[in-house]
């Protein structure tokens, strides 16, 4: 649960982009599908009204 309050906080306060594209992304196939070496990703602040 608590994961998920830390995730949600993140979403609300950064715009997040992907560094790479998904064909630079090298896929591991085991019981969950995820990238050989990790995503590379820009946070950006999200400007406050």
């Amino acid at each position: 649960m608590e994961e998920k309050v830390v995730l949600s906080s993140i979403l609300r306060k950064f715009t997040i982009q992907s560094l790479q594209t998904r064909e630079e992304l090298q896929p591991i196939g085991e019981l969950i599908l995820r990238p050989e070496k990790g995503i590379l990703i820009k946070l950006e602040r999200r400007e406050t009204s």
